[in-house]
């Protein structure tokens, strides 16, 4: 995660499909199934539990997130050749929308490659139109994990992918020697977070750094403050009890244009990119930046004195955007001519051995209990009272062929926002006539 960068249009993805029809069919039954020669079983770690040919997989990693999680990689492959000297892997950093999209239109997918599970449309997409391996048959060890991070790789009863074993969030990182000297602490409630933001402008400095130029990362505010503000309204929305032109919705849009208005992302936000803002934070120009817990260990890096908090609501509670990390995610392309050994890879992906490698290494929240926090300061990312959930997923899943409720929040109201061209009551009015709700 970050696995935000990974984000196709419905539109796109129907366009695709309808493109990739007939030769999505022909992938699909050349995946394995339980009728045909029966698999080896993927959930031993030791090479002898697959085929001792020779063979190449080529596999594509987060280009995007290629600075966090090369060295944790490095260390992953070189555990999993150990277990499997049969196995060569050819480990590229190579994917990103343009790249993914490209092979997915000539039907030339890499043998492995990330995936994000149920929290967009586009992994059930691909297994719609043929492009994955159903992994049920070789019998991957799930024992360790919840019916909520196999549902996250499971498309009409089938496996896909590797299961999520760390969980995501949006948090507000901040430099805890600025707050100090302003004589503030992490706030309570919303209103000790929005005045302690004034004392810092009225210092002259930027409250939050903002990648204003950024279409994901501008909206990290947005998400940290929609559970916080609207859980229940979300929640109503999605089940079709509700609707998106609920107050408490409107309250989270207009929450972000009131900061965008009182100067608390600073003057230029609107053309800064995201290495900028972060620059801005870790080199003590602005307080704060509120962004993702895949980016602790950046902060960590950079050597300022970090603190991080959940954005609180007006009681005081901490309700947090849930959803888990796709950085060890990964599916099998259905046309993979090595589909065993690709499965190994898999069941590594999904060992605590390799997830222990990728925590201490980059110190995300882990959702399993056997993986071992890197320090104190992933215990701090996982102070909150309740996870609550994603406004993306929600409007995801409010969406529909002919209209991406999702898109609607990014591409259009956000940018309106930002600029105060609308109010949050006439961004909840956009998302609504967008929505496409559950019959009731």
């Amino acid at each position: 995660m970050r696995g935000k960068k990974l984000v196709i249009a419905l539109a796109l993805l129907a366009m695709i499909g309808a493109m990739l029809q007939g030769c999505g069919k022909g992938n699909k039954e050349n995946s394995p199934s339980a009728s045909s020669s029966s698999p080896a079983s993927a959930s031993s770690e030791s090479p002898k539990a697959s085929s001792e040919e020779n063979v190449t997989l080529k596999v594509w990693g987060d280009l995007g997130n290629q600075a966090v999680l090369e060295e944790p990689f490095k260390k992953i492959n070189a555990a999993f050749a150990e277990k499997h000297p049969n196995i060569k892997l050819e480990y590229d950093f190579a994917q990103n929308d343009q790249s993914l999209n490209v092979a997915l239109q000539a039907n030339e997918l890499p043998d492995l490659f990330w995936v994000q599970g149920d929290k967009t449309a586009k992994m059930g997409e691909m297994v719609k139109n043929g492009f994955l391996l159903d992994l049920t048959p070789f019998n991957l060890d799930l024992s360790r994990y919840a019916e909520s991070e196999k549902a996250y790789c499971t498309v009409d009863g089938k496996i896909y992918c590797s299961l999520p074993s760390f969980f995501d969030t949006n948090v507000v990182y901040y430099n805890k020697d600025l707050y100090e000297k302003n004589g503030l602490k992490a706030p309570a409630n919303w209103d000790e977070f929005v005045a302690g933001l004034d004392t810092l402008k009225a210092a002259g400095i930027t409250p939050i750094a903002l990648a204003g130029k950024s279409e994901w990362d501008r909206a990290w505010p947005i998400f940290a403050f929609a559970p916080a503000f609207a859980n229940d309204a979300l929640k109503a929305a999605q089940s079709g009890d509700g609707k998106l032109t609920d107050p408490a919705i409107a309250e989270t849009l207009q929450a972000f244009r009131d900061f965008a208005d009182k100067g608390y992302f600073g003057k230029d936000f609107l053309a800064q990119d995201y290495t900028a803002a972060q620059f801005a934070f870790t080199n003590g120009k602005a307080a704060a930046i509120i962004d993702g817990t895949w980016s602790n260990a950046t902060y960590v890096d950079s050597g300022i004195s970090l603190g991080r908090f959940p954005v609180p609501n007006k009681d005081g509670k901490k309700v947090v955007q849930s959803s888990y990390s796709n950085f060890m995610t990964y599916a099998v392309s259905s046309k993979s001519e090595h589909p065993e050994q690709a499965a190994q890879y898999i069941a590594f992906l999904n060992s605590v051995e390799a997830q222990q490698i990728l925590e201490d290494a980059v110190g995300l929240v882990p959702t399993l209990k056997d993986i071992v926090p890197k320090d104190e300061g992933v215990k701090e990312l996982a102070v909150f009272d309740e996870a609550g959930v994603n406004i993306y997923t929600v409007l995801t899943a409010l969406s529909s062929p002919e209209s991406n409720t999702a898109d609607v929040l990014m591409k259009d109201v956000i940018p309106k926002l930002m600029t105060s061209a609308i109010t949050g009551a006439e961004g909840a009015a956009t998302l609504d006539k967008a929505a496409n709700y559950p019959a009731k």
